[in-house]
């Protein structure tokens, strides 16, 4: 059997092949772009072996941005309205994701060299950039500690934190931050720290769901996992999940 096959089957175990279905015709489904010749779903971003060093996710074979970043609070006014600590620099999850959307590497840039002969690079209109000072921050812990320092957030602790699907603590009254229905995997019930975070941290991946699997993110446009405004007029429903407003 030949190397590129033995490769193929590696990764189809690897990846659940429900997030591999709920990558298909998504924006994300680069399987027909002309530099693919596998034609492979998983294999731009994943593969089975010799993957990067640091997983900044689970078999991350795409290469790594290596660009400077600006971050939220980067000598503006808003750094002294932040309780969050803010680190120098993304990490983890959004790496990878920054790791097209920032548009300085190639989407067909892997970690052994370039797939196929041009680099090819995100649209324009999906290119965030390396200047985030004025994108939602990210990469920062977001625990009971922040939510009790800043007082209007709400708790994300796992299991004992404000569950997805209740009243706001403090808004009695308010309806819920939750659509009618989900499209994806149900959110209700769960913590924040368990539906949106990862390791403590808020990440591109709190809000976007790449695989297009939980919560509302199947059926919004942009993958959002909380999709919709509330019917009172109060605002977006996944900004109103963390913020109390």
């Amino acid at each position: 059997m030949k190397k590129q096959n033995l490769l193929l089957i590696g990764l189809v175990a690897a990846i659940p092949a429900v997030a591999q279905a709920g990558v298909i015709n998504s924006p994300h489904d680069l399987s027909q772009a002309s530099w693919n010749t596998r034609k492979g779903v998983c294999s731009p971003c994943h593969q089975a072996h010799n993957t990067d060093k640091d997983q900044i996710i689970p078999l991350w074979a795409h290469e790594t941005t290596k660009a400077s970043f600006t971050m939220y609070n980067a000598g503006t006014p808003k750094s002294t309205k932040l309780d969050a600590t803010i680190p120098s620099k993304p990490d983890g999850a959004s790496m990878a994701c920054l790791s097209c959307h920032d548009g300085t590497v190639a989407v067909n840039q892997s970690i052994g060299g370039l797939t196929g002969t041009t680099s090819q690079f995100i649209a324009p209109e999906a290119q965030i950039g390396p200047d985030l000072h004025n994108t939602h921050p990210i990469s920062f812990v977001y625990d009971k500690a922040l939510a009790d320092k800043d007082r209007e957030l709400n708790d994300p602790t796992p299991v004992t934190g404000y569950k997805i699907g209740d009243t706001i603590p403090g808004l009695p009254g308010v309806a819920a931050p939750v659509p009618a229905t989900w499209s994806g995997s149900s959110l209700t019930g769960k913590t924040i720290g368990e539906a949106l975070l990862t390791n403590q941290k808020m990440q591109c991946t709190s809000c976007h769901d790449v695989h297009k699997q939980v919560g509302s993110a199947p059926s919004s446009g942009i993958m959002v996992k909380i999709s919709g405004s509330d019917s009172s007029g109060r605002g977006s429903l996944i900004c109103r999940t963390c913020h109390i407003k």
